[in-house]
């Protein structure tokens, strides 16, 4: 992706789009939109495969969210990422799709994750600082998030919705892990 995002980049700077001084700016712009690109192709395309697209954006839904105010651990690459969220994607896909797990146990899984998950807090990384300002933030969306999951738990239970509480289940305890991970690495 590096070497694509330099290659765009130059492209633009010999048609004088862009001065020399935001080559950098733009690397990086072009990098994370094609890292995110792919990785929400891949996403798509796994979800379809496994005829769960509907799964596939709750569990983003939840997901997405979490890990971006809560951190947790990070892969040194992106390739190392890309590859680790597609297995974690499909190995979760593949679970609610193929595993029947009563109601109440994935309530009682949910419950202990989220616990865990607001007793460990967020997680930053060694090569983002975060200011008390922006832990309080996070922390506040993270809240939120928790709250409007939970307001989708007892929807879920009002409606006997094993698969969608299995799944939310599972993204809170991978949540839990990912954080646990984090918080004994970088421990900050």
């Amino acid at each position: 992706m590096e070497y694509i995002s330099k290659k765009l980049t130059d492209y633009i700077l010999k048609k004088r789009m862009i001065t020399e001084e935001l080559t950098e700016v733009y690397e990086y712009g072009f990098q994370c939109f094609l890292e995110f690109s792919l990785s929400t192709l891949c996403s798509i395309i796994i979800a379809i495969f496994l005829n769960m697209l509907p799964e596939c954006l709750f569990f983003f839904l939840i997901f997405i969210p979490m890990r971006s105010f809560g951190g947790g651990v990070h892969m040194k690459t992106y390739l190392a990422c890309f590859i680790g969220s597609c297995l974690l994607l499909t190995s979760t896909m593949l679970a609610v799709k193929y595993l029947s797990v009563p109601i109440y146990f994935s309530l009682g899984l949910y419950i202990i994750s989220a616990i865990l998950v607001m007793i460990i807090g967020p997680v930053n990384h060694p090569n983002r600082e975060v200011d008390c300002q922006e832990n309080h933030t996070f922390m506040r969306k993270t809240y939120l998030t928790l709250l409007l999951s939970l307001i989708c738990a007892v929807f879920f239970i009002y409606i006997k919705s094993t698969r969608y509480m299995f799944l939310q289940a599972l993204v809170f305890f991978i949540i839990f892990v990912t954080s646990l991970i984090g918080r004994l690495l970088y421990k900050d």
